[in-house]
């Protein structure tokens, strides 16, 4: 090799006339190394609740426990259709509620807030720099979302006993837990999809509020049919449907709204 072709080799900033023209010979006559030496530009991990989040944690622990416990799942689901829109005040003989029941039922209402947390947390997608506000952010929705069912039962049991007897209200109570139940196990997938596919988190999120608003209707028609009587009852039902499911839903997405800027 000539002394030349060195110097043109390693000569530093040298121009497109003077040497041949590439991405591999741009790096070798501003460094003086080869291209594959340099390797590639390292690109931040953008945060996500997919990476280190604990509410992700736990709800692949409430998915874990109900798959643990699906024979109670499966008698508690057993009466479906009656129990979701159904409006008989006498409980039939062979109906068996157990404890068991009961605590399948708490952890499906609380995978259900979990579940409502991470979606409207992709709906307003916030720009966080760590984790741990992600976290943080993921943590407030979902005390908001708890908050919204214990406000709506503690609601429900009210208007009920003032409105009605306590047979109707434990029928419109039951009703509400069952269909809470059902949203939760329809919600899990859209939100691990979400999660761990972000380009599909707009559809996922369309899916999730599809499936809330069929069943909420389910709900909100079987407490037509238990409080219905004559027809200035109408009025009543509509000061329950903006009270107690129109303006909590839109006090909870303006606060969660607030949350995520």
């Amino acid at each position: 090799m000539s002394n030349d072709s060195i110097y043109l080799e390693y000569k530093p900033n040298c121009s497109a006339g003077e040497a041949p023209w590439s991405a591999e010979d741009e790096a070798l006559c501003s460094t003086g190394r080869t291209g594959y030496l340099q390797g590639e530009e390292m690109i931040p991990r953008t945060p996500s609740a997919s990476h280190d989040s604990p509410l992700l944690a736990v709800l692949l622990c409430f998915v874990v426990i109900v798959l643990l416990n699906y024979h109670h799942c499966n008698r508690m689901f057993k009466n479906l259709q009656e129990d979701l829109i159904g409006v008989r005040r006498r409980a039939n003989a062979f109906d068996d509620h157990t404890a068991n029941e009961v605590r399948v039922s708490f952890i499906l209402i609380l995978q259900l807030c979990v579940c409502q947390s991470l979606l409207l947390f992709y709906h307003f997608n916030p720009i966080s720099a760590t984790i741990e506000v992600i976290n943080e952010k993921l943590l407030w929705i979902t005390l908001c979302t708890v908050g919204l069912y214990v406000f709506q039962t503690i609601s429900y049991a009210v208007v009920g006993n003032v409105f009605a007897d306590k047979s109707a209200t434990r029928l419109w109570l039951r009703g509400y837990n069952i269909s809470a139940s059902i949203t939760s196990l329809i919600l899990v997938f859209p939100a691990f999809f979400a999660t761990f596919y972000p380009s599909t988190a707009k559809v996922m999120i369309i899916i999730g509020l599809i499936a809330f608003l069929m069943v909420k209707m389910m709900f909100i028609v079987k407490g037509f049919r238990i409080f219905y009587d004559k027809f200035y009852t109408l009025l009543y039902f509509i000061l329950y449907l903006c009270t107690l499911e129109i303006i909590p839903l839109i006090v909870i997405y303006a606060e969660v709204g607030l949350l995520c800027r």
